[in-house]
């Protein structure tokens, strides 16, 4: 899976490969669906981002290079 609780209240997302990528975001109901703010981290696995989460449900998407896309790894995807 591609979200790892890593903490009591804290969530890695991961989205793996993409390795040519220049610029990874996460955007989501939890940051206000931003477009800029919140940078993934390069990995060896691709790219992260740990963000503190409150208890419920949360959508999201990555923005790479400036396309948006659903988490390939995430089968509980919503339309």
């Amino acid at each position: 899976t591609s979200i790892q609780k890593t903490g009591p209240n804290t969530y890695t997302f991961t989205l793996y490969g993409f390795e040519h990528a220049q610029e990874v975001l996460i955007s989501g109901s939890f940051n206000g669906w931003s477009t800029g703010k919140y940078h993934m981290k390069r990995t060896d696995a691709g790219w992260e981002y740990t963000q503190a989460l409150a208890p419920g449900k949360h959508l999201y998407k990555f923005i790479v290079d400036g396309e948006w896309i659903s988490d390939p790894q995430n089968e509980l995807g919503e339309r």
